[in-house]
């Protein structure tokens, strides 16, 4: 075996200048592949982070007739017994994020507006989506704050400040009424578009008194302490809560449109990716072709003078995997650097792309992904087209007429 991989290995060079022209198609095929395929995992990756943070979280507990109707009548009661129940996932669950959300008319001295008011625990939401570091004025609110944290393209719409008072007229749990009076404690910018100018933030406890839901929550976000183990915490806490109250539900199912809009986009990268992959098997085929018809003569003298065929015919398939690996690891080592610089540097975006994507309610900008799975799919994928075209040398050794090849 170590003198066919030698044999191989040599015979590559015998005709460098087609070697490395072959080497060069899969090399660039192979990086334009990874930075296509980085920058649609980032974009994606971009899109369900910030629907996470800023919406859904991975898993959300709500009652069970909430999502087919989203009411504060329909919130859930959270429970010494509920609370109990996920403790015991204790080793499982990072954190946990109450939020009593609810919609509600807000005026200003010259102008009323509809907006989402969302309760919140300060200190959890901070753990999710990093409140403090998108504060434009003012301070976040605290447990115990009766103030108020306006959205900034909200306050820019109302045309308020910090300070300023904001009143408050909704409809409460159960039909009560829901009215008072607000200071604005703080500003923030929540980079959503959508959400950016409908949202208010106050505590939960202040929250749950303006509607008079004392211990309620329309929804419990339930971080994971491993991503990847999603769905896994989700089948287990179906399994223990009581479904004829509570609902679980996971990201991908709250997000279904989303996923939905990528699953199309995806469809078109796919199409570009596999022209590629069109090039690197035809770059290899005809490389292969060539070799095999130039050195009949050499292979009709080699089994001549007593190799077996099945040596021949394993030499000329080593020697497709090793164009084709070098093509591709030298593809995947030009990779890495180029996304590792668009990581750091998303590519900025503007014009009609840039609205687009703030009417999408996204951040325009292009994030590429740096995740190894990116660079070794690709790999793979090469692996499978040359150990697919490595097999057609080894069929025409295993056919080839000696006295023909001779002439």
């Amino acid at each position: 075996m170590k003198i066919i991989l030698t044999l191989a290995w040599r015979n590559l060079w015998r005709n460098k200048r087609r070697s490395l022209i072959t080497i060069s198609s899969v090399l660039f095929a192979v990086l334009l592949a990874i930075v296509f395929y980085s920058m649609e995992q980032g974009s994606y990756g971009r899109m369900i982070d910030s629907m996470v943070k800023y919406s859904t979280g991975y898993i959300q507990i709500q009652d069970v007739f909430y999502e087919d109707e989203p009411s504060i009548d329909n919130s859930l009661l959270y429970d010494d017994e509920l609370a109990r129940l996920l403790d015991g996932f204790g080793n499982k669950i990072a954190y946990q994020v109450p939020r009593l959300q609810n919609f509600a008319l807000v005026a200003t001295e010259g102008q009323t507006r509809g907006s989402m008011v969302v309760g919140i625990d300060p200190e959890k939401e901070q753990k999710l989506n990093d409140l403090s570091d998108n504060l434009t004025e003012g301070e976040l609110i605290k447990n115990e704050d009766s103030d108020i944290l306006v959205a900034e393209g909200l306050a820019g719409i109302l045309n308020v400040h910090t300070g300023d008072t904001l009143v408050l007229i909704g409809q409460g749990f159960q039909g009560a009424t829901a009215a008072g009076k607000y200071r604005i404690k703080g500003i923030i910018d929540l980079k959503l578009p959508e959400l950016n100018n409908n949202m208010i933030y106050m505590s939960l406890q202040a929250a749950q008194w303006f509607y008079m839901a004392e211990d309620r929550l329309t929804a419990l976000i339930v971080m994971p302490e491993n991503p990847k183990e999603t769905d896994l915490l989700i089948e287990e806490l179906n399994a223990s809560i009581d479904q004829d109250w509570y609902r679980v539900l996971g990201w991908e199912e709250m997000l279904k449109d989303l996923l939905a809009l990528m699953s199309f986009d995806m469809a078109g990268t796919m199409v570009m990716l596999f022209i590629l992959y069109i090039v690197i098997a035809f770059g290899l085929f005809g490389t292969i072709l060539t070799m095999i018809i130039e050195r009949q003569r050499e292979f009709a003298m080699l089994l001549s003078l007593g190799m077996k065929r099945g040596q021949l015919a394993l030499m000329c398939f080593f020697e497709t995997l090793f164009i084709s690996f070098a093509g591709a690891l030298a593809g995947i080592a030009l990779a890495i650097p180029v996304v590792l610089w668009f990581y750091y540097n998303p590519i900025p975006l503007t014009g009609e792309m840039a609205e687009a994507m703030l009417d999408y309610g996204f951040e325009p900008i292009m994030p590429f992904a740096f995740d190894p799975y990116v660079f070794v799919s690709q790999a793979r994928i090469v692996l499978i087209i040359s150990v697919l075209i490595g097999l057609y040398p080894v069929y025409k050794m295993f056919r080839l007429n000696i006295m023909h090849a001779k002439q």
